[in-house]
This record gives structure tokens, sequence and C-alpha cells, in this order.
């Protein structure tokens, strides 16, 4: 196990079953874990535990917990948070970055391929920072994406 214990994790999700197997294990590998089974708990979280990476289930009691990933990312003092969007939909993960997230795994969750990249996108160890190297930088800045500076208008 290596030293972990200074990255925090937040874990998303309605699935209670899911949500207490994560943290368990999570915590086994030495991270510091919370969690959240609603939107709004997970905002209360967020602000006072100061995630260095959110684990979040794309739909969390029927709120898009996508919404929640774009706006951790539009804001300055939590855009920095690694966000992995979990996901037991058929969806793309073009549509998943354009939201800001750092990667979309399918569930049910392959638990070495999570470690992995949970331990990839914090720098534990080397690989990708990002599902797709670059992108999500230039998708979030509004002067370079048309779309994104529509839907901050709003």
């Amino acid at each position: 196990m290596l030293n972990r214990i200074q990255h925090r994790i937040l874990i998303i999700d309605d699935d209670l079953d899911l949500l207490m197997l994560l943290e368990r294990r999570l915590q086994k590998e030495g991270y510091e874990i919370e969690t959240a089974a609603s939107l709004p708990e997970a905002e209360e979280i967020i602000a006072s535990f100061a995630p260095h990476m959110v684990l979040l289930d794309i739909n969390v009691n029927g709120e898009d917990g996508r919404q929640l990933c774009w706006k951790l990312k539009m804001t300055d003092h939590t855009r920095d948070i690694k966000v992995i969007i979990m996901s037991g939909y058929d969806y793309s993960t073009g549509r998943a970055v354009l939201f800001g997230a750092n990667e979309l795994l399918p569930k049910p969750l392959n638990m070495e391929f999570l470690f992995h990249r949970i331990e990839s996108l914090l720098g534990i160890m080397p690989g990708s920072s990002s599902l797709l190297p670059g992108l999500n930088e230039s998708l979030l800045n509004k002067d370079a994406n048309p779309g994104l500076k529509a839907l901050t208008r709003r």
C-alpha cells in the first residue's frame, strides 16, 4: 500500500451498497474518503472536505450528476478536482468530456481498473492525466468553445 492519506476522494452515488463498498476499498488503499448519497449533500461536503477527486454517478436520485461536474469545472476553486463519472447507461465518452469529466467508467465497475485510473489521475503512478489529454482544458475555455460560451450566458 502506498501512502495515499493526503489524497481526499468524495464518492457520490445513491446506490448505498456500492457507496459503502467503494468507501471501504479506497480507505483500505489509504485514501481519505467522504461519501454523499445526493447532490445537495455532495456540494456541502465539497465545501468543507476539499477533495482531490470526485467519483460521481451520472444519475443520483434522479438528478443529473453531469451538472455537478460542470459546476465544479467552471468554479475557480474547484476546477482542478479530478472527476470520474460512473454510469450504468450506454453513454458516449465524448459527451462526458463536454461536462469536464476526466474519465467515464461503465458500471458495473472493474475495481482494478478504477484504482488504476484513480492513481493515474492523482499522479500517484505514471499514466494519462486525462481521458483525452488537452481536450478538457480546450473544451472548458469559453472563448475557444462557442457551445460552452452559449451555455454560460443562460
